[in-house]
């Protein structure tokens, strides 16, 4: 069966931290093995080519070092492979990446992969670079970079929506759920129903010498008459993602491909070992997105050992909960879109809790 890697990869630089994201999706010429993807869109059968959630392309490569990969998920593989083989061996990342481009024989047969490059040291010294099979490693350096096939609703994560919520002082805990959200919201409103894809976004950042996953995050994707609500449930363990629906009622973790080939039975392991996890509601972020409307609403848990004024979480087993919303909150989640502020084409808000 051969799959076509749809992935798109995105990573910046923000306070001295660099932040990679991704979201990846795979055609394959098979039927769709459930009705509904992850976010709740019926799938569709109007394309020749379902999409569904492939292997993991975000990894880290060494303590400080993390990569994300497009192309060919073969080659993506070997790539890894390679980079954790020999970043040891180098004394700079862009020696790593020239070493990488000597390897011809990686590349044959048509096969083309482009990757990002996040690092950072103690020193406070950070880095993001892009290197591609076709061309190496760019000397074009710039603090904002996309590769893979971006479709259209990535277009709302740009330099110039970063530099407005950089404007804005986030801080560098609340950077990568808000950019993450924001690409989110536009795949669940409409363009992820088109491709048959379940399009989960989400990221890490390289801080001071150390790679940090984003931490445990529950969205909420809802309409304004709050008919329907499906909550996905998203835990980074090990540098590997562990996806439970409340649509489909599945539990699936994501490897990166080298760990894939190299650890067929950690997945099975992890799913047996993670319900517990699941149901415990420590989650510290809840991402809260419209269907119908640019409507994001983040609550971060300062304490996530003390009950949330905003919402309550009734575990009903088997990663299901019946979720009871504060009057404060269905407030806020209901606001109009005519609230928003003018600069950027949504209306984002953050609230501690």
């Amino acid at each position: 069966m051969k799959v076509l890697a749809v992935t798109y990869c995105a990573g910046w630089k923000h306070k001295g931290s660099v932040y990679l994201l991704a979201n990846t999706v795979a055609a394959m010429s098979i039927a769709p093995s459930r009705r509904h993807v992850s976010l709740g869109e019926l799938l569709t059968d109007a394309r020749p080519d379902i999409l569904e959630e492939a292997t993991l392309r975000l990894v880290r490569i060494a303590p400080g070092t993390a990569v994300a990969c497009s192309g060919d998920e073969g080659l993506a593989a070997q790539i890894f492979d390679f980079l954790r083989a020999h970043e040891c061996e180098t004394a700079s990342n862009a020696e790593l990446l020239a070493l990488l481009t000597c390897r011809s024989d990686l590349f044959g047969e048509g096969r083309s992969a482009e990757l990002l490059l996040a690092s950072s040291s103690s020193d406070g010294s950070a880095e993001l670079l892009h290197w591609s099979s076709k061309d190496g490693l760019s000397t074009a350096g710039s603090d904002f970079q996309q590769i893979g096939r971006p479709m259209s609703f990535h277009a709302a994560l740009s330099p110039d929506l970063l530099s407005i919520l950089a404007a804005g002082d986030l801080t560098s805990d609340r950077v990568l759920p808000v950019i993450a959200a924001i690409v989110q919201t536009q795949g669940v409103r409409g363009t992820s129903i088109d491709l048959n894809a379940d399009g989960l976004v989400f990221g890490l950042r390289t801080e001071s010498g150390a790679v940090t996953w984003q931490e445990d995050t529950l969205l909420i994707v809802y309409d304004q008459a709050f008919a329907s609500c499906t909550h996905v449930a998203v835990l980074a363990r090990d540098d590997e993602l562990v996806v439970h629906s409340s649509e489909n009622n599945a539990t699936r973790v994501h490897l990166s491909p080298a760990s894939v080939r190299h650890r067929p039975t950690r997945a099975i392991a992890r799913l047996r070992d993670i319900q517990a996890e699941l149901m415990a509601d420590r989650y510290r972020y809840r991402t809260f997105i419209c269907t119908s409307e640019n409507v994001i609403t983040l609550i971060i848990r300062s304490d996530i050992d003390r009950e949330s004024r905003y919402l309550r979480l009734n575990a009903r087993g088997n990663g299901q909960y019946d979720l009871a919303f504060s009057p404060e909150l269905t407030a806020l989640l209901l606001s109009p879109m005519h609230e928003k502020n003018r600069d950027i084409p949504l209306r984002l808000s953050v609230r501690e809790d």
